[in-house]
């Protein structure tokens, strides 16, 4: 069995809410101004032993960061961060004390938001089904030609917009996955999120009128730490 680590937080200066986690809730170890959010007795081991576990033990990790997330400002870790004891967080603490000090104050007010592109599906503007012959392969020939030409300035649509996000926003990460139809953008923005919804979303979907864009509800700051 191990202790098991979340995120990191400032030490808070009330108490959290420390919501439950795979077993039992969270509790806080800490160290001078930093403090680990952790799960005694978990076996990471145990958690992989099948995927429904594994997905449970996922979800949990997702939860709870969250729930704590909308307390304070904090350093998510990625799902599987284990100590074997607890002095051996408390060291860790000690030693990487200034470095979280500064990401987390450097994140105070900062939220993620995921912008999802839904690729918009071609318009059908021929009508072939009652073609016949000649006049059916034609048909067929002007739809995938049509097709094509649709999705070649869908593509760059896509390529287009990365650029100018990151004018407003440096450190975007685009997402461009070939194998997912759906494009994402994470963006470290502030919780006030009026300027994004009514100037920069609306300009970027008039930029990308073949994708249906979306925003995701305020994240902790998983692609920023």
């Amino acid at each position: 069995m191990s202790c098991y680590v979340y995120a990191f937080v400032n030490l808070p200066k009330s108490s959290l809410a420390l919501p439950k986690g795979m077993k039992q809730e969270v509790e806080l170890i800490a160290d001078q101004n930093l403090a680990a959010i952790t799960e005694a007795d978990i076996s990471i081991e145990a958690i992989q032993e099948t995927d429904e576990k594994l997905l449970q033990g996922v979800l949990t990790h997702d939860r709870v960061i969250r729930e704590i997330f909308q307390q304070t400002p904090l350093i998510p870790l990625r799902f599987g961060n284990a100590f074997a004891a607890v002095e051996n967080i408390i060291n860790h603490l000690q030693n990487y004390q200034q470095q979280y000090l500064t990401i987390l104050a450097q994140l105070q007010e900062k939220v993620e938001y995921t912008v999802s592109f839904s690729p918009v599906s071609p318009p059908s503007s021929l009508e072939i089904s009652d073609a016949r012959g000649k006049a059916y392969l034609l048909a067929k020939k002007q739809q995938f030609q049509q097709q094509q030409a649709f999705q070649t300035e869908q593509r760059q649509q896509w390529e287009k917009i990365c650029p100018l996000i990151l004018k407003e926003y440096p450190k975007a990460v685009c997402k461009d996955s070939t194998q997912e139809k759906t494009k994402q953008v994470h963006l470290l923005a502030n919780r006030e999120v009026e300027v994004l919804t009514t100037q920069q979303l609306p300009t970027w979907q008039a930029e990308c009128s073949y994708w249906q864009i979306s925003l995701s509800e305020p994240l902790p700051p998983y692609h920023f730490v």
